[in-house]
């Protein structure tokens, strides 16, 4: 599920991956997305939440299509080798959220 404004905060944010090189992605889940109220706040994070997120095309080709594992690519990801320092924007609201009853990968 996501929330009615999940499009609009990714486009909105698609500005800050294009803008910071420091940045890998925006995600838009928060783990602790439930317990807050500010929908505006955003946060960087050493750590990819996974679900409902993007990266620049660019990162894409030149970085991560060519290595993409066949499974368990949200624990791949959070490697330091594919991360490199790099961090990820996420909202203090989820935007997104998982619905099902296992895990998700």
């Amino acid at each position: 599920k996501v929330a009615p404004d999940f499009f609009s905060f990714m486009e909105a944010t698609s500005k800050l991956l294009d803008s910071d090189p420091s940045l890998f992605a925006v995600s838009a889940f928060n783990d602790n997305g439930h317990l807050v109220k500010d929908p505006t706040r955003l946060l960087r994070s050493d750590f990819f939440p996974g679900l409902g997120w993007m990266m620049t095309r660019n990162l894409w080709k030149t970085e991560f299509e060519s290595k993409w594992p066949d499974g368990f690519w949200d624990d791949w990801i959070r490697e330091p080798d594919q991360r490199k320092k790099r961090q990820v924007v996420r909202p203090e609201v989820s935007r997104t959220y998982h619905f099902g009853r296992k895990g998700g990968a």
